[in-house]
């Protein structure tokens, strides 16, 4: 009796801290400042609301899936500060949804209750996906989709069921129409597939099914480009250009923050592949754990924090699963997950769980209601910086993404494109203009045009 009853103790225990981080969770997104990222999005969601043609009417460099929620959120709570908001709820939701699918993968490939709760709370408190999962951008619905295609392939290594075979090709396919960083996902379950293949564990039909579900699901995308003649432009903006954009960090300095952030996690982590390794258990899981992240640090120039989205939740899980398999004693693993929650959320809120100053989002929504309200529907825009046009429309092709790493500079590398500020300003006659980029507003083009603006000394409004 007493060993169920500090059973059901524990159990509670571990279920209170998890929702006590997504408390601090939900705090953190309302009073967080908007990322320029996210500030891009909302705007590509306003443009396809207006019927604008994503790549072919403005410039855009990810996979369009994600905007098109954006533009129903705006279609229904309109060209206000509501939508913002909105955006953000429905990413927690999505963030709720990854943290569901890591506890449905830790408890397929673990099989205990206990390590998936554990998965939950490591995850939920590594700094990255803390900070990134909040944020208005399709990484988040691409891990999702992505976690739940892991968790079907796991159930399908399980029950060689063809109904699991089929959805986790599925969510892979999903997950790469959100975004095309899920190649990594898509050739790390190609590895272990083909591994299995070789060693004879799968057959080839079940191969070829997985293949050919991935190939139907992803084509009515790519035949609607192939006949609406845009294939050619989507390979430009999502492919060229993100290939040319230059590395501006090394990667062994985002790798060694990465490890000081979460110590307590990572350290875990090698424990549990260690422990992995010698049992000879779950194989499978510790390969696509290490296949992601390496693939990641390989594939990609800059490995900006939400590029590792993915990643994260198998960490977590193993690392669950060593601080589970590695201590009978609770107590301690109560004081390293102590360590784990505090250290990550007292940083990500100012020192103090629940002192985060949100001065900083009100003055960046004030401003975007700014720009709204001396300006009418039809009125044209200069952000350049991407950081208070959201309803508005721009002056050029190009309007984000003009400093470095610059997407306008790679763009430049694939096709022959004339960019210029002053040109566009005289050529569009926007109402406010931003002293982004523009460095002489003694050019003809700008002079006696627009006054300074009495509010905000970065803009500048057409004189009529």
């Amino acid at each position: 009796m007493l060993k169920n009853h500090n059973d059901i103790v524990w159990t509670v225990l571990l279920w209170v801290l998890f929702l006590g981080i997504l408390v601090s969770i939900f705090f953190y997104s309302y009073n967080r400042e908007y990322d320029q990222d996210e500030i891009e999005h909302l705007h590509t969601g306003w443009k396809i609301v207006q019927g604008q043609k994503i790549y072919i009417d403005f410039f855009q460099h990810h996979h369009p899936f994600y905007d098109y929620i954006i533009a129903a959120v705006i279609r229904t709570y309109g060209e206000t500060v509501d939508s913002i908001f909105a955006s953000r709820y429905v990413m927690l939701l999505l963030t709720a949804g990854i943290l569901a699918a890591t506890y449905l993968i830790s408890v397929r490939v673990f099989k205990s209750a206990e390590v998936g709760v554990l998965s939950m709370i490591l995850t939920s408190t590594v700094i990255t996906f803390y900070m990134k999962t909040i944020e208005i951008r399709p990484d988040v619905p691409q891990a999702l989709a992505g976690l739940l295609s892991i968790y079907f392939l796991f159930s399908y290594y399980d029950k060689k069921s063809l109904k699991s075979l089929i959805a986790s090709s599925v969510f892979l396919a999903v997950s790469f129409l959100f975004l095309q960083k899920s190649i990594v996902l898509i050739v790390a379950i190609g590895a272990l597939l083909l591994f299995d293949l070789y060693k004879k564990r799968i057959g080839y039909r079940h191969a070829v099914i997985y293949a050919g579900t991935f190939l139907i699901a992803v084509s009515p995308y790519y035949i609607y480009l192939l006949l609406s003649g845009t294939f050619e432009q989507y390979i430009v903006m999502n492919w060229l250009v993100n290939y040319y954009i230059p590395q501006v960090f090394g990667k062994v300095h985002t790798l060694v923050a990465f490890s000081r952030e979460n110590t307590i996690t990572c350290v875990f982590y090698l424990i549990g592949l260690i422990i992995l390794m010698r049992t000879g258990k779950c194989g499978r899981f510790a390969a696509l754990s290490v296949l992601l992240m390496l693939l990641t640090v390989i594939v990609f120039n800059n490995l900006w924090r939400q590029y590792f989205l993915l990643s994260i939740p198998p960490i977590a899980i193993i690392a669950s699963y060593a601080l589970y398999s590695s201590s009978n004693s609770r107590l301690i693993r109560l004081v390293f997950l102590i360590g784990a929650i505090y250290f990550p959320v007292s940083y990500m809120h100012n020192f103090a769980l629940f002192n985060m100053d949100g001065s900083r989002q009100r003055q960046q929504l004030a401003k975007i209601e700014y720009v709204l309200s001396i300006t009418d529907k039809d009125d044209k825009v200069y952000d350049g910086n991407v950081e208070f046009n959201v309803f508005r429309d721009d002056i050029d092709f190009v309007w984000f993404c003009m400093e470095d790493p610059s997407c306008l500079d790679a763009y430049r590398q694939v096709e022959p494109y004339q960019y210029n500020v002053y040109d566009s300003v005289a050529a569009r006659n926007p109402k406010v203009i931003s002293d982004f980029g523009i460095y002489s507003f003694n050019d003809v083009r700008i002079r006696k045009k627009y006054k300074k603006s009495d509010r905000y000394p970065d803009l500048y409004i057409r004189v009529d």
